[in-house]
């Protein structure tokens, strides 16, 4: 056994001697930057990741006590060879350009020496760990060609979304192939045939063999478009939305040339007089041709769809208007690597950085949201939503990415860029509402071409009855050419898809992104809008009204007790305390009693919204003498006003929101704070009000606090003492009730917004709020109150357009079909009366603007 065991012993040795000396040759067959792999750490190892050639990254500085520290952090960047740095002392962050060859542990060490502390940033880390150690092959910018492969992908996007209606496929006729060149010489070979057809007295000899000619070039090469849908859709079994006037044009066609090759028709000296109802057939010539109605039937078709092919509204044009081109140059200022000497020089938008400084010339688009540093101008960000009118900016104003700079040059300090600007945002919720809207029209579509074959059966039955009871073929052909040629699938398609899209763009032109079909139709119906108080009624800085102490309480003391327990918060409310109670405390105010710095432990925020946590504040001693002591403080907003006595309650419903302040136990005071009433928050209640719409507030304030609020601005009920948890359930009970609800509120009430039948965000953020969002269905972005009504009016015009267009589509197709089965009309005619109803649905569609010109204000033409 002993023997066994040793000489498991050392085989186990000998495994083990392998297995290292396999580690030491893999070791040394590795380049010298990966031999120590494993005494380094992640951080580290992406750190010194390489390729070669430049490589941009970011650190984040610390230890930066001034604007002074951040310059001289510069010239140790910059003092490396091929390196340019710009450090931004505010965010504390510098962005570096360098050679892969150097390590940025080297720049970090040299900032160590001057006293900077200094890391990578998140993203740097990610960038460099996703590069791979291979030269990058570039090609020489083209822009030009850049920019025209940039639109050719935006126009392929654009025609994948209108592809992306799921199912419900229909074949439309090609657009390319309706020319003007097809319809100028349609028109000019059709001209002779229509006055030869329809007058007896200009009927020559032989004018049935011309007429045979020009139509024959007409029907086939006019109406190819329309030839060439009709067969792809029975080829792969689809419906085509010009099948049945593609039908009504061969089958006219072949017709007429039947009577000319068999029958009595071909005889020259033949003559013929219209006959405008079937009933009188039978008087007729027993061989009618139908050469003007294959012509004018081609004709028609062709003028409509020219006309809603150079009339249709687009979306493209605005969204290439959002969109700011990577590969568009700028000039930046940066100082120059050899001198402290501010630079212009010219990069790209994509190579701009956060903190940097551009010049943009006056009359230019604006690449970045940001904020103006140097200069004064006029800005028009009616695009983007901002105003109704060009506004002044000055230094320190916001401007956005997409406006137009209109008078002077600006010096701009970049902010956002790329996805992250408001245009892109908005653009991204626009390409969202289209591609709603174009699956809606696809199913709009599928069922409009459902008309096609149920035509073409009853167009069967009626040219089996007529022939049967008349005995004439012409006129049972005339009733069913009547009733394929007159139907209109096309206006039933597009009874709701232009005015849709109009909506949309009047929407975002007035700074009102709206979702969609079912947004739209919910908002023209809504009968109870429920606004949040904090953030949608009021604007400004949240203030200190004032502070109430009980007696023998120290105001002053009740003031800085709320500002240390609420210091940490980023609630307009805290913020509002916080300043005064700094403002107190500079001031001295208070006297001996009140400490100058008030320290705080174990604080927290209670189910209810509560600042709670130990503070230390002078109290008295069984000796009336005072001491240092931590008690439990507590700041809160009450619900109600059971728990306060008469002083304080008098306080608290003195104006304003109050906040209570206590400590052991006890009340100690009340603190009033408030914000000031939006300029329009009248004006657009009462609009509501007159419109039908019900108002409501939902607010935390005590009710008699909410109530003095709402009747300042009319409002009818109140949903008082609610705290934001519960918001939502106060939504969800209006609308358990029948009601459809509208709830306006910014993303700290984002639940709520979900539980209403329409959700309105309002950017209150002056452009910083991200509205690539799931629970709002409606975004204001001009952060007026005056956006929610006509937020309503433009989806109530909508909807009752697309209703009335939908109506008016059915009650036509249905009266057209019918007055054709009973001979009533003549098959040149109904042509007329089917491209007639297309063209007005497609103007009343445009003319939903016509009385609300100051919400559509949408230029439609070639977008």
């Amino acid at each position: 056994m002993s023997d066994t065991g040793e000489f498991d012993f050392s085989l186990d040795n000998r495994v083990e001697q392998a297995i290292v000396d396999a580690k030491v040759a893999a070791r040394k067959a590795l380049p010298r930057s990966r031999q120590d792999i494993d005494e380094e750490s992640a951080h580290q190892r992406l750190a010194h990741r390489r390729g070669q050639s430049n490589t941009a990254f970011a650190l984040i500085l610390e230890n930066l006590e001034n604007a002074e520290s951040a310059e001289r952090a510069e010239h140790v960047l910059e003092s490396f060879p091929d390196v340019t740095a710009s450090v931004v002392y505010k965010p504390g962050r510098a962005w570096i350009t360098a050679p892969d060859t150097i390590d940025p542990n080297q720049f970090i060490e040299a900032l160590r020496e001057v006293g900077i502390e200094s890391y990578l940033t998140r993203s740097t880390l990610r960038r460099r760990a996703t590069r791979l150690d291979v030269s990058q092959h570039r090609r020489p910018a083209v822009p030009a060609a850049a920019q025209q492969n940039e639109e050719e992908r935006i126009r392929r996007r654009e025609a994948a979304l209108r592809r992306s209606g799921g199912g419900a496929e229909v074949l439309f006729t090609a657009r390319e192939l309706v020319t003007k060149q097809r319809f100028w010489g349609s028109l000019f070979l059709s001209i002779p045939v229509l006055v030869t057809s329809l007058n007896v007295n200009w009927q020559f000899p032989g004018w049935q063999w011309m007429c045979l000619v020009l139509t024959t070039i007409v029907a086939w090469w006019g109406g190819w478009p329309f030839h060439r849908a009709m067969a792809a859709s029975l080829r792969r079994r689809m419906s085509a939305l010009d099948g049945a006037s593609s039908i009504a044009i061969l089958l006219a066609w072949l017709w007429s040339l039947a009577q000319l090759i068999f029958g009595p028709a071909g005889q020259i000296g033949y003559t013929t007089a219209p006959t405008w109802f079937a009933f009188n057939y039978r008087e007729s010539a027993s061989a009618e041709v139908f050469f003007d109605v294959a012509c004018g039937l081609t004709v028609l078709l062709l003028t409509g769809r020219m006309f809603t092919r150079y009339n249709k509204v687009r979306t493209g044009q605005i969204l290439r208007n959002l969109r700011i081109p990577a590969e568009r140059n700028v000039t930046v200022v940066r100082k120059s690597a050899k001198s402290a000497e501010p630079k212009r020089v010219e990069v790209t938008v994509a190579e701009l950085n956060i903190g940097d400084d551009i010049v943009v010339p006056p009359h230019s688009v604006i690449p970045v949201d940001g904020s103006v540093i140097g200069g004064a101008s006029t800005m028009d960000a009616q695009l983007l939503g901002i105003g109704v009118e060009p506004q002044k900016v000055k230094v320190n104003s916001k401007v956005w990415a997409g406006a137009i700079n209109l008078d002077s040059e600006l010096k701009v300090r970049v902010e956002r860029t790329g996805f992250k600007t408001r245009a892109s945002s908005i653009a991204r919720w626009l390409r969202q509402a289209v591609r709603e809207e174009t699956v809606m029209h696809q199913t709009a579509v599928h069922s409009a071409s459902e008309l096609v074959p149920w035509t073409l059966s009853l167009a069967g039955v009626a040219f089996c009855g007529w022939w049967l009871a008349t005995g004439t073929m012409s006129g049972a052909l005339a009733v069913a050419l009547a009733m394929l040629s007159g139907i209109a699938p096309v206006a039933l398609a597009m009874s709701t898809s232009t005015v849709q899209r109009i909506g949309i763009l009047a929407g975002a032109s007035n700074g009102i992104l709206i979702r969609g079909n079912e947004t739209f139709r919910k908002l023209a119906t809504a009968n109870v809008v429920i606004f949040n108080r904090v953030g949608t009624l009021t604007e400004g800085d949240t203030h200190v009204l004032g502070v109430a102490a009980e007696r023998n309480e120290n105001p002053d003391l009740v003031l800085r007790v709320a500002g240390a327990l609420m210091m940490e918060s980023n609630h307009p409310a805290s913020a509002a305390i916080v300043r005064a109670c700094r403002a107190s405390r500079d001031a001295g105010s208070g006297g001996g009693e009140v400490p100058h710095w008030i320290e705080t432990v174990h604080v927290a925020i209670a189910e209810d919204g509560a600042f709670v946590g130990q503070v230390e504040i002078p109290v008295k001693d069984s000796d009336d003498k005072l001491e240092m002591r931590f008690v439990e403080g507590r700041v809160w907003r009450p619900r109600d006003l059971t728990a306060l006595s008469e002083k304080m309650a008098v306080a608290a419903l003195s104006g304003g929101t109050p906040m209570v302040v206590s400590w052991r136990g006890k009340v100690r005071g009340v603190i009033t704070i408030g914000e000031d009433i939006k300029p329009d928050a009248v004006e657009s209640i009462d609009q509501l009000e007159d419109m039908g719409v019900d108002t409501m507030m939902i607010t935390r304030d005590p009710y008699p606090v909410a109530r003095r609020f709402a009747d300042r601005l009319n409002i009818s009920r109140v949903f008082a003492g609610i705290i934001a948890s519960r918001k939502a359930i106060a939504v969800r009970s209006v609308h358990s009730d029948g009601e459809t609800v509208v709830m306006v509120g910014d993303k700290d009430i984002r639940d709520s917004l979900r539980a209403a039948d329409v959700g309105v965000l309002m950017d209150n953020t002056e452009g910083n709020q991200n509205l690539d969002v799931d629970y709002a269905d409606v975004v204001a972005l001009r952060n007026n109150v005056l956006s929610i009504p006509e937020a309503i009016e433009i989806a109530r015009a909508v909807v009752r357009m697309m209703d009335s267009n939908i109506y008016f589509a059915w009650f036509y197709n249905v009266a057209v079909i019918l007055l054709g089965m009973t001979g009533m009309i003549h098959p040149l005619l109904a042509s007329l009366l089917m491209i007639f109803s297309s063209l007005w649905i497609d103007w009343r569609s445009r003319r939903v603007s016509s009385r609300r010109k100051h919400l559509f204000r949408v230029k439609l033409g070639r977008w």
